[in-house]
C-alpha cells in the first residue's frame, strides 16, 4: 500500500516502523567493480506497477547505515548505493601504489554515473510489471544523488516505453558545478577589488561551501564539471567559459594577478571564450521527453550579495543573489528545462492543440521548484518537503491511472 499524507503524520505519535528490505544484490558493472541495490517493497517476484528509485545524498549513506527517507517506507523503493569518493584518502605511512593501481582503485567521477547508468538497467529488466504491463518509475534523490537524479531522469524519461522514468523529485541538488568556478558569470570578476574579495567568497549555502573543498576529491579535473552528466543544465546550454587549468583560479583572475604585478598576461580577456549559448534537448528526433519534475530546496543561508549592475550579470541572475546556492542551482535548470519543453515539445503540440492557456501553463506545472526552509544540520528533508513529495507523486500515480 502507498503511503499517504495521514501515514507521515501517524510516524509521530506511534513508534517508528522501519521499512522491510525483501533483498539487496551487486550488479556487476562492467569491469569496474559491483553497485549495492536495496530493494524495500518489492523484489523479482513481486514486482509492482509503480517504483520508486533512490539515490542517497551521498555514497556515505550506501557504505554506512542504510537510511530510506522515511516518507517512501511504505513504498516500492530501489535504493542504489552508488560510489563516489567524496575525501582524497591518506596514504601517508602506506606503502607507495602505482599511479596505474591508484586509478584503478579510484571511485571518483564518473564512477558513480556508470554505478547508475548499469543499476537503472538492472532495475527495467528485473523489476518491470507482470506481463511487461505499462508502469511507471520516479526518481528521487537529495544532495550529491540530486544531480545524479536528475540526469538518468532527463535521458531515460521515454514515455513511448512500457516501464521508465516519468517523473522526478529532487532536494538540494548540484545541477550545474561549473557554478562553483571563479570563471562562472555567477562568479563574475569586474575589478580587481572584486578579485581581492574572491577568497573570501563563500557560497550560499554552508553545504556548498563543503562541496567546494571536495571538488578535487569528487572529480579530480576541472573538465569533469562540464560533463552534461555531472552537471545536467550543461543538457540545456553551454556554459560561457573554457574549461580552467584549475578549480580555484579562473583566466579573470590570472589577468587581473598579472596586472597587479605589472606583467603581460598570456591571456587576455574574453580570447577563445565560447558563447553562453542554448542548446536543444531533448533532441528533436529522439523519443525522450522533459519528465514531471519537482525541485526542492533550502532558502540561502545569510542576506544576499549587491544587486548585479552589469547587463550580463543581470541577464543570468534574475534574482540577485551572485552566489552560488541550492536556489539558484534548482531555479537555473527548471529555466531550461521549461525553455527546452516549450522549444521541442509545446511547439510541435501547438499545431493540434488551440488552448493557449494550457500552452502558456504547461512548462510550470510540469517543472516546478519549492523552497522548504532553513537549512538544516543534516542532509533529509524537512516534513514540509515530505508532504510535498507525497502530494506531487500521488497526483502523479492518479493521472497515470486514469490513462
Amino acid at each position: 500500500m502507498f503511503s499517504s499524507l495521514a501515514a507521515i503524520r501517524r510516524r509521530y505519535y506511534s513508534v517508528l516502523r522501519l521499512p522491510h528490505i525483501r533483498k539487496s544484490v551487486s550488479v556487476r558493472c562492467g569491469s569496474g567493480g559491483f553497485v549495492d541495490i536495496d530493494l524495500y517493497n518489492v523484489d523479482e517476484f513481486s514486482p509492482s506497477k509503480f517504483l520508486v528509485v533512490h539515490l542517497p545524498p551521498s555514497p556515505e549513506y550506501a557504505n554506512g547505515v542504510k537510511q530510506l527517507p522515511e516518507f517512501l517506507h511504505d513504498w516500492p523503493v530501489a535504493s542504489i548505493n552508488y560510489r563516489w569518493e567524496t575525501e582524497r584518502r591518506n596514504v601517508a605511512g602506506q606503502e607507495a601504489v602505482s599511479q596505474e593501481q591508484e586509478f584503478a582503485d579510484s571511485v571518483d567521477w564518473p564512477v558513480p554515473m556508470h554505478d547508475v547508468a548499469f543499476a537503472y538497467q538492472w532495475i527495467t529488466g528485473a523489476l518491470m510489471p507482470p506481463n511487461k504491463g505499462r508502469g511507471g518509475i520516479y526518481v528521487y534523490g537529495s544532495h550529491l544523488g540530486a544531480g545524479l537524479a536528475m540526469s538518468l531522469a532527463l535521458t531515460e524519461s521515454r514515455p513511448n516505453e512500457a516501464f521508465c522514468v516519468r517523473g522526478i523529485a529532487a532536494y538540494n541538488g548540484i545541477y550545474n558545478w561549473t557554478m562553483f568556478l571563479p570563471g562562472h558569470r555567477i562568479n563574475m570578476i569586474r575589478s580587481m577589488m572584486d578579485a581581492a574579495r574572491l577568497s573570501r567568497r563563500t557560497d550560499g549555502n554552508l553545504i556548498l561551501d563543503t562541496l567546494q573543498q571536495r571538488l578535487v576529491s569528487l572529480f579530480q579535473t576541472p573538465s569533469n564539471l562540464f560533463d552534461p552528466f555531472a552537471s545536467p543544465s550543461l543538457f540545456f546550454h553551454n556554459p560561457g567559459l573554457s574549461i580552467p587549468e584549475s578549480f580555484y583560479k579562473s583566466a579573470d583572475v590570472a589577468n587581473v594577478v598579472s596586472t597587479l604585478k605589472g606583467q603581460a598576461s598570456d591571456v587576455t580577456k574574453g580570447t577563445g571564450l565560447p558563447r553562453n549559448s542554448h542548446l536543444v534537448f531533448p533532441p528533436r528526433k529522439s523519443n525522450m521527453k522533459i519528465p514531471e519534475t519537482i525541485l526542492l530546496h533550502d532558502a540561502p543561508s545569510g542576506p544576499p550579495s549587491r544587486q548585479p549592475r552589469t547587463k550580463t550579470a543581470l541577464k543570468g541572475l534574475k534574482h540577485g543573489d551572485q552566489r552560488n546556492t541550492f536556489k539558484n542551482q534548482a531555479d537555473e535548470i527548471a529555466s531550461l528545462m521549461r525553455r527546452g519543453l516549450t522549444m521541442v515539445e509545446l511547439k510541435g503540440l501547438a499545431k493540434w492543440i488551440e488552448d493557449a492557456h494550457y500552452l502558456a501553463e504547461e512548462p510550470k506545472r510540469r517543472i516546478q521548484v519549492v523552497e522548504v526552509g532553513q537549512e538544516r544540520d543534516d542532509l533529509e528533508l524537512n516534513e514540509f518537503g515530505q508532504q510535498v513529495v507525497l502530494d506531487w507523486l500521488n497526483e502523479n500515480l492518479r493521472t497515470i491511472d486514469m490513462k
